[in-house]
């Protein structure tokens, strides 16, 4: 699992940063790049802590510019040679969404190559060991995390981080809840308002259950809500826009004031370009459309908003049952090829790769078999560059495996989230947040419980 602590005095060793919007994103999003898919640059990663501190400005910078940091370093064996190394490193910053800025503004992520054992390189553009690395805590506590025993002017990095320590006003402190967030998948949480989804309709038709319900799995560590009010299940019927609309706005207007006082963000889960725009006018954070964006209607409101989009693969909506993937094509390819068409199309329409996030869709369009083979393999889908969402939670490709119900098979679901998690999914897309937070929570005490405990004597 990404997130030990352990060192190999041979890596390369690359600082990362983020002081601009959702930092452990960019964090996560940047680790994901380095060291998968094809823009991949390092292997056998290991990942420092993630520590907070201020941000350095200098004098007379506007206001807006002094937002705190938080700072993490990864190590890894490199796949490029030192000539390739910096264009490599900048062609992954921009995948992630930085821009060319004033030296000093605030970014949402930051790569800084800080130090390759036995490289000197002092060149106008790039210098190994990274310039001012021994005044910053921010950089070298992260390294004496990895590399603790490694010497730069005479004292070890372990000694460098005490004597920084005792000295630094602006000392980097470790960010625990951050750590956690940039090291496992973020939870996003089913809000179906339907009377016929197959795990929960019914449930939460009533706008009071609903938001009692959504502060239940905020509460139980959901970062997203996905908001929907149309069951997409075999056979479902489809729900016309001013029903949909009708479910929805009680509940999204009651997210929004809960917005105020508790931090999550909303996903709308909609195919209806009409229920989509309206949601918009109240505020959303992400639009989930499980057709992939295939209306063009749609693909006009993606045009006119900034909001990040999940596009998933189906072959049919509701889904058909019997209709698959071809059983002779190899489905990660598959998946990988209609992509592919799919991130040419959003280009053509001005949509920005970097507001993508793909869905592969399990359980649309797929044998249970196929739906097997996708979660296993899903590591291979992040040679598309771009985040990855899985709902797996409770469908019916279980019944492989086990005879429960749907809505008792949150333990298989869990077991399945884990492979996911190792795999580097960013988002699990689950109904019951509460046994994933804690079970990666769990993991996440039994690595880090060591440096809490000695955090005071390094």
């Amino acid at each position: 699992m990404c997130g030990c602590y352990l060192a190999n005095n041979s890596k390369l060793i690359l600082g990362l940063g983020s002081n601009l919007g959702c930092r452990e994103i960019y964090l996560k999003r940047a680790i994901t790049r380095l060291t998968c898919g094809d823009l991949c640059i390092l292997r056998n990663p290991e990942i420092s802590k993630v520590y907070e501190s201020p941000a350095l400005v200098p004098s007379g910078a506007p206001d807006h510019w002094n937002l705190p940091y938080l700072n993490c370093a990864i190590s890894g064996d490199p796949l490029v040679g030192i000539d390739e190394l910096l264009p490599a490193v900048k062609e992954i910053e921009e995948s992630i969404g930085r821009s060319k800025g004033e030296r000093w503004a605030p970014r949402v992520i930051d790569i800084d190559i800080l130090w390759w054992p036995d490289m000197s390189v002092i060149k106008e553009d790039l210098q190994i060991p990274h310039r001012g690395i021994l005044d910053r805590s921010f950089v070298v506590k992260p390294l004496r995390d990895l590399i603790p025993e490694d010497s730069l002017e005479g004292l070890s990095f372990r000694d460098h981080a005490m004597r920084l320590s005792e000295t630094d006003e602006s000392i980097a402190r470790y960010a625990p809840e951050s750590d956690y967030k940039v090291n496992f998948p973020e939870l996003m949480g089913i809000l179906n308002i339907t009377p016929d989804s197959f795990s929960d309709g019914g449930l939460y038709l009533d706008p009071e259950e609903a938001l009692g319900h959504a502060r239940m799995l905020i509460k139980s560590g959901a970062g997203i809500l996905d908001l929907g009010a149309e069951s997409t299940r075999p056979d479902g019927q489809r729900t016309g826009h001013s029903v949909e609309w009708d479910r929805l706005e009680p509940v999204l207007q009651g997210l929004r004031d809960m917005q105020n006082d508790k931090s999550f963000r909303i996903s709308l889960d909609s195919r209806n370009p009409e229920t989509v725009r309206k949601a918009l006018d109240i505020g959303i954070d992400l639009i989930n459309d499980v057709t992939g964006f295939s209306d063009p209607k749609m693909l006009e409101i993606a045009q006119g908003t900034d909001v990040p989009l999940v596009f998933m693969h189906s072959l049919s909506v509701p889904v058909v049952k019997g209709e698959s993937i071809p059983k002779s094509s190899d489905p990660i390819q598959f998946l990988q090829n209609w992509t592919c068409e799919k991130l040419e199309k959003f280009s053509q329409n001005g949509i920005s790769r970097k507001r993508l996030i793909f869905d592969p869709g399990i359980g649309f369009g797929k044998t249970h078999e196929q739906n097997w083979q996708i979660l296993g393999r899903s590591s291979e889908l992040h040679r598309l560059d771009i985040p990855l969402l899985i709902g797996h939670s409770r469908k019916s490709f279980f019944e492989l495996v086990t005879d429960k119900p749907s809505e008792e098979r949150d333990p298989e679901t869990l077991e399945v989230s884990d492979m996911l998690a190792n795999n580097r999914v960013e988002i699990l897309r689950v109904h019951d947040v509460e046994i994933h937070d804690s079970y990666f929570r769990n993991q996440f005490f039994e690595f880090s419980v060591n440096f809490l405990l000695n955090e005071d004597r390094r």
